[in-house]
């Protein structure tokens, strides 16, 4: 009789780190990596939980559960796996394979920050019909934070604007990014962003796309817009340099699996 069990699946991270095999590829393992380790006696195993997956199910896709582990920095790789930045996994797969991945580690993050509640500092529990915690003293809830930023593709003859960043030591450029303000819709953002960070002003404002970002917990948000008037000048403070480019004469662009990279090619490239 064939075993129509699902197999169990797990994710492990140490930190921004994922444990893979040595095809470095994002998808979870199939038994358990740490399998003496006990959560809440083992200083190694900081947390683990079910990966539950937002929507309704499909029972074409039905499979297993996967199993988050947080792991503690110390934690080492067992024989034929290896700690691999998620960075660098990100530009190394199609998107849609990492988004599991994605999702486990922006909740891995939110769960090392949620451990006590911020009303009246008890140890939190988790809500077990919802992804939340409970605070057994005060009743409060704690939903998973979302922290949105806004990409601005800005366009001028024919041309798009980069920049890179003070904070890229490497020399890369990227389009304009920044965080959305309460009270300020996505739109509002771009205008005040690109206005604060090179001096321009831009005009028809006009959604891309968007992509989770779990570097702890950003969902990106990409828009173009045109130029209006006004003439670069970089703030210094958080853009270091900044230009008009084109196919032919561009800086070192950003690694493949962001959605910076992605509307970057979409316009230079036309990909």
């Amino acid at each position: 009789m064939q075993d129509t069990q699902p197999k169990p699946a797990y994710f492990a991270f140490r930190g921004q780190e994922l444990l893979c095999r040595p095809d470095g590829r994002a998808e979870p393992l199939d038994s358990h990596p740490f399998p003496d380790r006990k959560p809440g006696k083992d200083p190694w195993l900081l947390d683990v939980f079910p990966l539950r997956i937002p929507g309704p199910a499909d029972p074409a896709k039905e499979g297993p559960v996967p199993t988050v582990l947080s792991l503690a920095p110390e934690a080492e790789a067992p024989e034929g796996l290896s700690w691999v930045p998620f960075r660098s996994v990100l530009g190394s797969l199609a998107w849609d394979g990492v988004l599991p991945a994605c999702r486990a580690l922006a909740l891995a993050n939110w769960r090392a920050g949620s451990r006590f509640c911020g009303r009246c500092g008890s140890a939190q529990g988790d809500k077990p019909d919802e992804t939340a915690r409970l605070c057994p003293s005060c009743g409060s809830v704690t939903y998973p934070r979302l922290s949105p930023a806004v990409l601005a593709r800005v366009h001028r003859d024919g041309r798009i604007l980069l920049a890179r960043n003070a904070a890229f030591k490497t020399g890369i450029f990227s389009v304009l990014a920044g965080f959305v303000e309460p009270g300020e819709s996505f739109e509002d953002c771009v205008v005040r962003e690109v206005a604060e960070e090179v001096g321009i002003r831009v005009r028809n404002v006009r959604y891309l796309g968007s992509q989770p970002w779990p570097f702890p917990d950003s969902l990106m948000v990409g828009f173009e817009a045109e130029w209006e008037s006004g003439e670069l000048a970089p703030d210094g403070i958080e853009i270091a340099e900044a230009g008009w480019y084109g196919p032919d004469d561009h800086p070192p662009l950003p690694l493949p699996g962001s959605l910076s990279r992605r509307i970057i090619d979409a316009e230079l490239f036309k990909k």
